[in-house]
């Protein structure tokens, strides 16, 4: 298929680098910057520009690859007829596209995706349409640059772009929280990464409410009491430590049938 992307990010260059490894023609990439669109374009073997009224009209599949906000102006902007476009954001509705064209979708990447990673990771894609035509149409693409393809509303795709904040863009935080910590204190960050790695490779064979370890599970007043002392220069420290400390205490008893 001939696709052509708007947008010069991060979902951009991935999806731009594997739709032409796996032999779909990039031929247009569009970006309010010229010099973005101009740079990803280069990689791709596609031309570029960043004007919307010089859009090729000739591709099979639009990719909006762009942020939240410019999906809703692009549906204001965008005029595409019954041409297929495609949104690849995690929290917008489908609707949010409907006057772009008559057929529309969302192939959005279940992933954590930086455009400097050139060996992008296993990327769930999960996959909505307007009607069945278009959803076979997309599910043909999708199916050639991920193994792992899963058909799902608007309503679902929020709780699961939810759920990966959790996974991800919290649990990134706390980690780099730890790492400002280790700075400030003068102590050798590396010594925490065997336990990082350990955190993470003990998840793929348990689930993470049987392998939680920690004071707060025990319920270790002495030692959280000594954590909280030892944070009072750190103040976001110092605000989550009680709340994630209390979160897994409840969530455990609440699992063990302790509190109902």
């Amino acid at each position: 298929m001939d696709i052509v992307i708007i947008g010069s990010g991060n979902i951009a260059h991935c999806f731009g680098h594997l739709l032409k490894l796996h032999g779909h023609p990039v031929k247009q990439v569009i970006s309010r910057r010229k010099e973005n669109a101009s740079a990803l374009a280069g990689l791709l073997g596609a031309s570029h520009t960043a004007d919307l009224l010089d859009i090729n009209m000739e591709a099979d599949v639009y990719l909006l690859a762009v942020g939240d906000t410019v999906i809703h102006e692009l549906n204001d902007k965008l005029r595409l007829g019954r041409r297929i476009v495609a949104h690849t954001a995690g929290a917008v509705p489908l609707d949010a596209i409907n006057k772009i064209s008559t057929s529309t979708g969302v192939i959005y990447p279940l992933q954590s995706i930086r455009k400097e990673t050139k060996d992008y990771p296993t990327m769930p894609l999960l996959l909505e349409a307007s009607a069945d035509d278009v959803l076979r149409r997309l599910q043909s693409l999708a199916q050639s640059i991920s193994g792992q393809i899963t058909v799902m509303d608007s309503a679902q795709r929020l709780q699961m772009h939810l759920a990966a904040v959790f996974c991800n863009n919290f649990t990134n935080h706390l980690v780099a929280l730890a790492k400002s910590y280790c700075e400030q204190e003068q102590l050798d960050f590396q010594l925490l990464q065997p336990i990082i790695r350990e955190t993470f490779s003990r998840l793929e064979k348990f689930a993470p409410d049987q392998v939680q370890t920690g004071p707060a599970l025990r319920n270790d007043q002495v030692t959280m009491e000594l954590h909280q002392q030892q944070l009072a220069l750190y103040p976001f420290m110092q605000q989550i430590y009680p709340l994630m400390s209390q979160s897994i205490y409840n969530f455990h008893r609440l699992q063990s049938g302790e509190e109902k």
